[in-house]
C-alpha cells in the first residue's frame, strides 16, 4: 500500500463529511451532481447572491449552461438539510488535461468547509485523469477576503493576471502533494490517517 497515493473520491466524500461535523457539530451532508434540477440551482443562485457582489452572480440560465458542460461536476454541503456549501466546475476548454473550478462559494465561513470542498474537487479531478485545475479569482474581494492567498495555501500557483479574468490560478496535480493536503484537511494535526483510505 502507498501512502503517498491520495484515496478513492468516494472514500474522500465519506471523510469529508465526517471532517465538517466534527468542524460544526451538526449534521452534514456532501452530494455529488454532475446535472442540476431547477431547485437546486435555485438554491445554489441564492447562496451565489448572499456571497458575491451583483457583477459576479450568475444568472438562471448561466447555472444551465454551466451545468451542460463536459465532466459537469458540483458538490455541495447540506448542514442539517440546508444547502450551505458547493463548488462546481467542469472541463477546461482549450486544454484537454485541464479542469476548471468555476465557483466556490460557502455560507459558513472560517471552519475549513471551503477546503474540504477543494480538497474533494481535486481529488475527484484526480481519479478523472486530469493534470491540472485551473481557476480564476481575486486577490482580495470586496469585504477584504485574501482569496488568492486561501487558493495558495491549498496548492495553487499564481499564473497571471487577466484584466477580463482576474488572477489566474493552477494546481498541477501530483500524487503526493494532493495525499498531503488530504491528510492536512481531512484529518485534524497530528490526527490518525488510516491507510486502509489510500489506493493500493
Amino acid at each position: 500500500m502507498d501512502d503517498e497515493t491520495p484515496p478513492f473520491f468516494e472514500d474522500a466524500l465519506r471523510r469529508a463529511g465526517e471532517r465538517a461535523e466534527e468542524k460544526l457539530g451538526r449534521p452534514v451532508r456532501i452530494t455529488v451532481f454532475t446535472h442540476l434540477d431547477e431547485r437546486m440551482m435555485a438554491k445554489l443562485e441564492a447562496i451565489d447572491q448572499e456571497k458575491f457582489r451583483r457583477e459576479l452572480w450568475y444568472t438562471h440560465d448561466e447555472f444551465k449552461d454551466k451545468a451542460g458542460k463536459k465532466d459537469f461536476m458540483c458538490i455541495i454541503l447540506s448542514v442539517e438539510g440546508d444547502p450551505t456549501a458547493f463548488i462546481f466546475g467542469y472541463d477546461y476548454e482549450g486544454d484537454p488535461e485541464a479542469y476548471f473550478i468555476d465557483e466556490l462559494a460557502t455560507q459558513i465561513e472560517g471552519k475549513g468547509l471551503g477546503k474540504i470542498l477543494i480538497t474533494l474537487a481535486l481529488i475527484y479531478c484526480y481519479e478523472l485523469d486530469y493534470r491540472s485545475v485551473i481557476l480564476y479569482t481575486e486577490e482580495t474581494d470586496q469585504i477584504g477576503r485574501q482569496l488568492q492567498e486561501f487558493y495558495e495555501h491549498v496548492g495553487f500557483k499564481y499564473v497571471t493576471v487577466d484584466p477580463a479574468l482576474g488572477v489566474v490560478m493552477k494546481y498541477d496535480i501530483e500524487e503526493k502533494t494532493l495525499t498531503a493536503l488530504y491528510r492536512r484537511v481531512m484529518y485534524a494535526e497530528g490526527g490518525p490517517f488510516p491507510p486502509y483510505l489510500s489506493k493500493a
